[in-house]
């Protein structure tokens, strides 16, 4: 028996083979009867019962990657669970769709059904940070039978309409509001997102289309939606509390969340004051409930901030007056065993500036560089004067980008040491913006850098009151979380940004579920190739559970990493060119007016325009006047005509490529689409008895009748309208 149960498990490709054998041994069956199962199974005749929680997430992924087709294929030939199992046994994420202006119970039932389902009362609490970002979307609106309602329109105007089908006219006033630009057409989907501190993953809040004509107070009081939100659900006390609320480089919100998170000195009977008043030159200022501003680390690194500064012609002015742009860079890069002259060229001139691998290896390039050459930038008697004065300025440049990067990427460090490195950077950055002011940096970077390392400061207090024995990682600021998200998302549209509204909400649910699956199976993750850090074996997966150094945040003494950072500042900047006025650290301090987000004092931050000075983004300007002949379509299916398409339509006068359909008024599109994308026209036998004058509503399996109206005594889909 045992030779034959090696026979057939050698000669056959048994499916199910494990669950087979399991089922067997739990029934106390013996190895006779286990071949006889095996070979029924071969036969087809029997199927064992069951699937492991593993099972369930490979169809899960199947089917959120593939789609239902796939997943039944692999059902018939590999018996993975058919859709029906997945759907009983396991819950998919579904998120509800904002439709008109954004309102509280948008926001309230997404944190019910995707936060608090998934946790319970014994879950820890955790820290929560609260992040925002937009992902494209294609111009059109759609129809969510569930509600009756069009979708798809601008979140900010879209008061100005009724949403509600109840009749062919309620389209069409819906068209002619969008010509006359009263409403718009979501171009971008902006999405608000709850990540944890110390784990893995994001939960979608919100998902709104926007016409990106947005000011600063719609920002504002968007960001203060969600976090009352959080609060009026009790999601701070069933699940953790917002400590910080990520972005990444856009003005407006930026000037939001500077409105909304730098208001309010720290109190004194803050738990954590008596930490971080001890760490000089800190901005102190938090919004309501101690929450802080966050800037993505990446977005900071990526070739359209630290390296676009590097690589433009301005370039960066060190050392009193030393300019670094990309011409001086390219001149000593190829000093490097690894660079000849087109290497250098490339990494200076990168083809896709979004790259983040791409924009730290240009980082690591220009720090093992100043590494290698530290006899010549040490050699008071070099002859060669300007070569030493470049490397000098290089070498400065080369710490103040080390003291950001390291803590991102170097797993050995203990979180004292993180601590320490961007301190320096806080410090190094200060000095030399203090010293050349926009010619160094612009102030919309030394804004986000500085805010990013007070939010990390702040963040790290924060955990060692929740929790002094949990880790305390790094990479769980920013709004990296959000960024994969939205990879995956693009992934299960096959990289088409062209989706509509309800296609992107699913799209963003299927998502969160393959998220779900990555997260317990971290081996079949293959990652994002432009959101990692680097691209070298062994560093791709930077996370927790890689990290060799000391995270845990008790064992951080944040006042003295702080004055460590400062120290190792100090050391640097004395052997620069610069005046030791712009690094007098405590002599600067000494003004409570000044700290590293206002390096001038006087209460000016710095990139943060005042609320007279905006722009009103918020006008749309008049379009030409239409021709009346039909309604007006942007992407409801209507068909523009403009007055000279009019004019040559009426001599009979058709661009080549060109075709009758293309000439059809609104009312004739839904006729002509109507045969092929609905029931047909109904006999005289099935209208309805009370009206010999209307045909009968649609019926049948699967047909919706409330999904219909009238027009030209027809049944049209209201999709087709939408």
């Amino acid at each position: 028996d045992y030779h034959r149960l090696l026979m057939a498990v050698s000669e056959n490709n048994i499916l199910r083979l494990q669950q087979i054998i399991n089922v067997a041994l739990r029934h106390g069956t013996s190895i006779h009867e286990i071949v006889n199962k095996l070979e029924d199974a071969l036969k087809g005749v029997y199927h064992p019962r069951g699937y492991g929680t593993d099972d369930l997430d490979i169809a899960t992924l199947v089917y959120r990657l593939g789609g239902c087709q796939l997943l039944f294929a692999l059902n018939q030939k590999l018996s993975l669970p058919s859709l029906q199992t997945l759907r009983t046994r396991s819950i998919f994420t579904t998120i509800t769709p904002t439709i008109g202006p954004i309102r509280d119970e948008h926001i309230i039932e997404n944190i019910h059904t995707i936060v608090l389902s998934p946790h319970n009362d014994s879950s820890p609490k955790r820290g929560v940070s609260l992040m925002i970002d937009e992902i494209a979307l294609k111009e059109m609106a759609v129809h969510f039978s569930k509600y009756n309602k069009v979708g798809g329109l601008c979140w900010k105007h879209s008061h100005l309409v009724n949403f509600v089908l109840r009749m062919y006219e309620s389209a069409v006033n819906i068209a002619q509001k969008i010509h006359a630009g009263q409403v718009h057409l979501g171009k971008e989907l902006t999405v608000i997102g709850a990540s944890f501190f110390g784990e893995d993953g994001i939960y979608p809040l919100l998902a709104a289309p926007t016409c990106k004509a947005e000011d600063a107070n719609d920002m504002e009081q968007l960001l203060a939606r969600a976090i009352n939100c959080w609060s009026a659900v009790g999601a701070g006390a069933l699940v953790g509390p917002i400590w910080s609320f990520a972005t990444d480089g856009d003005a407006t919100r930026r000037t939001a969340g500077h409105k909304l998170f730098v208001k309010n000195m720290l109190a004194l009977e803050s738990p954590f004051y008596g930490t971080l008043i001890d760490m000089l030159g800190l901005n102190l200022f938090t919004g309501d409930g101690e929450v802080t501003l966050d800037f993505d680390y990446k977005h900071i690194l990526k070739c359209n901030c630290i390296c676009t500064l590097i690589c433009a012609p301005s370039g960066i002015v060190l050392n009193n007056g030393r300019v670094i742009n990309s011409m001086m860079l390219a001149r000593y890069l190829v000093w490097l065993p690894a660079y000849d002259e087109v290497a250098a060229m490339k990494l200076l001139h990168p083809d896709n500036p979004q790259d983040v691998p791409h924009a730290v290896e240009l980082i690591l390039a220009i720090i093992e560089l100043a590494k290698s050459h530290h006899t010549v930038i040490n050699d008071s008697f070099s002859v060669d004067i300007d070569t030493r004065a470049d490397l000098k300025s290089i070498a400065l440049l080369s710490a103040l980008i080390e003291s950001f990067l390291t803590p991102f990427i170097d797993t050995t460090l203990s979180l004292f040491e993180q601590i320490k490195y961007l301190s320096r950077y806080a410090h190094l950055a200060f000095a030399c913006f203090h010293a050349h002011r926009r010619s160094f940096m612009s102030y919309q970077l030394y804004y986000d850098t500085q805010t990013a390392v007070k939010n990390t400061m702040f963040c790290c207090a924060k955990q060692q009151i929740l929790d002094p024995n949990a880790p305390f990682y790094l990479g769980d600021v920013g709004n990296d979380p959000l960024e994969i998200l939205f990879g995956r998302t693009r992934m299960i549209g096959g990289h088409n940004s062209a989706c509509s509204y309800a296609q992107a909400i699913n799209h963003l649910g299927a998502a969160k579920d393959i998220d779900g699956v990555f997260k317990r199976h971290p081996d079949l993750d293959p990652g994002h190739r432009r959101l990692k850090l680097m691209r070298h074996k062994g560093v791709d997966h930077i996370n927790q559970e890689i990290w060799k150094g000391d995270i845990i945040s008790g064992q951080c003494d944040l006042p003295l990493a702080w004055r460590k950072g400062r120290e190792a500042s100090l050391l640097i900047l004395s052997m620069s060119e610069l005046d030791p006025v712009h690094y007098s650290f405590t002599e600067l301090f000494d003004n409570p007016a000044i700290d590293m987000l206002r390096p001038f004092g006087q209460n000016k931050y710095l990139s943060i325009t005042s609320e007279e000075e905006l722009k009103d983004v918020s006008h749309v300007p008049e379009l030409p006047p239409l021709v009346p002949v039909a309604p007006f379509l942007q992407h409801l299916e209507m068909v523009l005509i403009t007055v000279e398409e009019d004019h040559k339509a009426g001599h009979g006068e058709l661009l080549e490529g060109d075709d009758e359909e293309l000439m059809l008024t609104f009312q004739e599109a839904l006729i002509d689409e109507s045969p092929t994308n609905n029931p047909p026209i109904p006999s005289s036998s099935q209208l309805l008895p009370s009206d010999s004058l209307n045909p009968a509503l649609p019926e049948g399996p699967g047909i919706c009748p409330e999904d219909y109206l009238m027009y030209n005594w027809r049944w049209i889909h209201k999709q087709i309208i939408c």
